[in-house]
């Protein structure tokens, strides 16, 4: 695993774990794919957050063609993008994505 891809996804694994210690109620899965995109064709790695109950979801998606920052897409279960920005991924931290959990998995 590569040293962006370990360094985000135990970023988005604490805040995850403060999100479910504030919403028992809201189960949510997480994964890792540092292999499935790339045997797509794509090169890039991406963590996922799921929502099933609701059919959301968080993926945030690391090119190698852009080092420095990650792509957040929210969407569905079945793939659809309903919003997609980029970030520095020098900013992306603990609060950043909780909040951005509260708000895709609560509101």
């Amino acid at each position: 695993m590569k040293k962006t891809l370990k360094e985000l996804s135990e970023i988005v694994a604490k805040a995850n774990d403060l999100f479910y210690e504030r919403n028992k109620n809201v189960d949510t899965l997480m994964g890792i794919m540092d292999k499935t995109l790339r045997k797509q064709g794509m090169n890039a790695d991406a963590i996922t957050i799921d929502c099933i109950a609701m059919d959301k979801k968080i993926v945030l998606v690391l090119h190698d063609s852009k080092p420095n920052f990650v792509d957040l897409a929210l969407g569905n279960k079945a793939g659809e993008i309903h919003s997609s920005t980029e970030h520095a991924i020098k900013d992306i931290n603990i609060t950043q994505i909780l909040d951005l959990l509260e708000v895709t998995f609560i509101c």
